[in-house]
């Protein structure tokens, strides 16, 4: 033998393997603690999370609230029912329906991206 004794167990994973690393913690004045909550609370993420993007991007993205959310799925019900009456206008020979309905289809399309992107061309 060569002196070691074997303990059991799993051997450690290397440093590469490894899943998880923690971070010092962070320490702030009792302002800029509830400043940074405040922030996180208004993104709709956990402390934690808020933590997390800003270190790792620089820049934090909210959720969207709940309003958004009914309202993006209204808007894609209606994009959904006018593809479906563009495709009846081109199944029964309706050309310029059809054609007005795609352009309306496009335009809800992007109403909804200018809305869940904030404005940005996407």
């Amino acid at each position: 033998m060569n002196g070691k004794k074997d303990k059991g167990g799993r051997p450690r994973l290397a440093v590469t393997e490894k899943k998880k690393y923690t971070l010092p913690p962070v320490h702030l004045d009792t302002k800029n603690y509830f400043l940074v909550k405040a922030q996180a609370k208004q993104a709709g993420l956990s402390l934690t999370e808020y933590q997390r993007q800003k270190l790792l991007t620089g820049e934090v993205v909210e959720r969207l609230t709940t309003g958004q959310m009914e309202l993006y799925r209204q808007l894609a019900g209606i994009g959904n029912n006018m593809n479906q009456l563009a495709h009846q206008a081109n199944k029964y020979g309706y050309y310029k329906d059809a054609q007005m309905y795609h352009e309306n289809v496009i335009q809800v399309n992007n109403l909804i991206k200018k809305i869940l992107y904030d404005g940005k061309d996407n």
